[in-house]
């Protein structure tokens, strides 16, 4: 059984972590790993996630960002981590929260092993028999920031910014090569960068995956301030790609 990285950015999550959930899963799945990845936090955090490693070493690695530099940014320097232990089939990102379940990453990865894709994207498609929660405002306004970043990459994605993504190793230096431009949007200069790696193939290598469980979890670092950036950011990145 191919052996999978998830990479999980922390930025003061000290009181938030559920470190119990995390390592029931890693006793659960011997082929997993985790990079947790602390962002500068000006909390206790580096502190928990020491102390998780130290719980389970083998399977937990612990990485420190000098000052914050940003949910992409650590999610970067934890995947090329992953990448460099030259250990892993597959290596993806995780928010620190869970508002993704665990189990919700492994359906993602299971259907990646088995489909052949590249890079499969959790997406939080409401529909019946899936419990996606989150307020009603905050869908409208996903679906608008969506409808916007589908004019900006010129593929139909539902859902690019659900925090929960797979990809299969080979992929990573392309997507790692250089520092993200954005923060927040991150995600959608990786689906760039896949368009420019995978050419004609990038629709059939790259999947949205409808999860079947998100709830939102309160503790949100993303502002309605950084919402109102995001056309000015995505404009940035459509300019540069």
């Amino acid at each position: 059984m191919s052996a999978t990285a998830i990479i999980i950015p922390c930025y003061n999550e000290g009181k938030r972590l559920n470190k119990q959930a995390f390592l029931s899963f890693l006793t659960n799945n011997k082929n997993y790993n985790l990079f947790l990845v602390d962002d500068g936090s000006t909390d206790n955090t580096f502190k928990v996630l020491t102390e998780l490693e130290t719980q389970n070493s083998t399977q937990i690695t612990t990485l420190k960002n000098d000052k914050n530099l940003g949910k992409g940014e650590s999610v970067r320097n934890g995947m090329i981590a992953a990448y460099n232990a030259q250990k892993f089939a597959q290596i993806g990102f995780l928010d620190a929260d869970l508002s993704t379940p665990l189990t919700e990453f492994v359906s993602l990865t299971d259907f990646l092993i088995l489909h052949n894709k590249k890079a499969v994207f959790g997406s939080r498609l409401k529909r019946v028999g899936a419990t996606i929660e989150r307020s009603s405002l905050r869908h409208f306004v996903g679906r608008f920031i969506a409808t916007l970043i589908s004019w900006t990459i010129k593929i139909p994605f539902y859902d690019t910014q659900c925090g929960a993504k797979v990809f299969s190793s080979d992929v990573i230096p392309s997507i790692t090569s250089t520092p993200f431009l954005s923060r927040w949007l991150f995600d959608v200069e990786i689906i760039l960068r896949l368009k420019k790696l995978l050419e004609k193939e990038v629709v059939r290598l790259l999947y949205e995956y409808p999860i079947n469980e998100w709830k939102a979890v309160d503790g949100s670092k993303i502002t309605w301030k950084d919402s109102f950036r995001i056309p000015v950011e995505l404009l940035r990145i459509k300019r540069n790609s």
